[in-house]
């Protein structure tokens, strides 16, 4: 079989075929992956500005409430 693979073929026909084949390989796995929680494009790292801004709200009017019981 070794032998039959040199005869047949010259380097850059072997080296063609290696490559097509890694290609082909990628590509299937690409399309053959399973999607568990679809595809998404973005950032969630938990930055929600909305939020921030009513805790820091919330959090001067405790503020203003301990320091008017300080008073």
């Amino acid at each position: 079989m070794k032998h039959l693979m040199y005869l047949l073929y010259q380097r850059k026909e072997k080296i063609l075929i290696l490559l097509v084949g890694l290609f082909f390989g990628m590509l299937l796995g690409i399309f053959l992956a399973p999607v568990k929680n679809g595809v998404t494009i973005g950032s969630y790292n938990g930055n929600n500005n909305n939020k921030k801004k009513e805790e820091e709200e919330e959090f001067n009017r405790d503020l203003a409430m301990e320091m008017g019981e300080l008073r």
